[in-house]
């Protein structure tokens, strides 16, 4: 066992939980659950949120130690179907099934990538994709039917092409805004806002259909608009959220992918800006300390 790769994915394994509390207390958030409302999602609270991370937490924890143990891949798998299981016994509701996968794929993939560079990162996190996939084939899923009724790719295909909306869309987009603007919240705003014009959401489809998904296009573009012209896009989003609950219109996997992306943000130091940007293990090459962004970003 190398205790030095054990550290490194434990430290990811906080990170991914940091990340998706970020997500969740990130306000307002149109349809979602934070600390305002539950969004268009009746049967949710803060609490059981909260709750579901706890759970996340849990099931991070023991992936670590399956790796650290070098057991198989179909191993990490059971782990993740089990923990899946327990989030619906325990909460009544797949409250976080996408970003159980996403977290899961992240960590397995920082594991095994064989280059810490973000293309080597990107191609391990689709041959996991794929494998993973290849072995569990179809299920009978919401999402499945959506893919099927709508041809939308969902979380299959983004985490088939290499989470293409992390790399190429969200972290750009933080970025950029953070270099602009100076603040994390105003950053966080703008990802928001990418990520709704960018996710093939599933969640969507399935409450709203293809209108529901071009609804949150349209306002993902005028979220970044009002950022660029410097105004406040919090009443904007306040007022979305109202429409959002009249309609029944959630986003489920933006939320998974806005978490995941904090978690990236968190694990390369790049929350709070800093000039280079690099995959979580090539901090470990005197790149700085990654607890930076972590301490900063409650």
């Amino acid at each position: 066992m190398n205790s030095s790769r054990t550290s490194d994915i434990e430290l990811l394994a906080m990170f991914l939980v940091k990340g998706v509390a970020m997500e969740l207390y990130l306000t307002p958030k149109p349809g979602l659950v934070d600390l305002n409302d539950c969004g268009s999602h009746h049967d949710l609270s803060l609490a059981t949120m909260e709750r579901s991370i706890h759970i996340i937490a849990d099931y991070l924890d023991q992936l670590c130690r399956s790796l650290a143990a070098g057991e198989e891949f179909a191993r990490q798998a059971a782990i993740g179907r089990r923990a899946e299981q327990a989030m619906l016994a325990s909460l009544g509701t797949n409250t976080h099934k996408g970003y159980l996968f996403l977290s899961g794929l992240l960590l397995v993939t920082a594991w095994h990538a064989p280059s810490a560079d973000e293309q080597s990162f990107r191609k391990q996190v689709a041959a996991l994709a794929g494998e993973f996939f290849a072995a569990q084939g179809e299920q009978a899923t919401h999402g499945q039917q959506q893919r099927a009724l709508h041809g939308a790719g969902g979380i299959v295909r983004e985490a088939m092409n290499g989470l293409p909306a992390l790399f190429d869309e969200a972290v750009p987009a933080y970025l950029a805004a953070l270099e602009i603007h100076g603040h994390p919240k105003i950053a966080s705003f703008a990802m928001l806002g990418r990520l709704m014009q960018t996710v093939d959401d599933t969640t969507t489809l399935h409450r709203c259909g293809s209108m529901g998904l071009s609804r949150i296009r349209r306002d993902g573009r005028q979220i970044e608009r009002l950022i660029a012209m410097g105004e406040d896009c919090e009443p904007f989003l306040q007022s979305l959220n109202m429409e959002y609950i009249r309609m029944n219109l959630t986003m489920g996997g933006v939320a998974d992918m806005l978490g995941l992306s904090y978690c990236y943000l968190l694990a390369c130091g790049c929350l709070l800006g800093f000039p280079e940007r690099h995959t979580p293990f090539e901090r470990k090459n005197g790149h700085g300390n990654p607890s930076e962004g972590f301490s900063g970003a409650a």
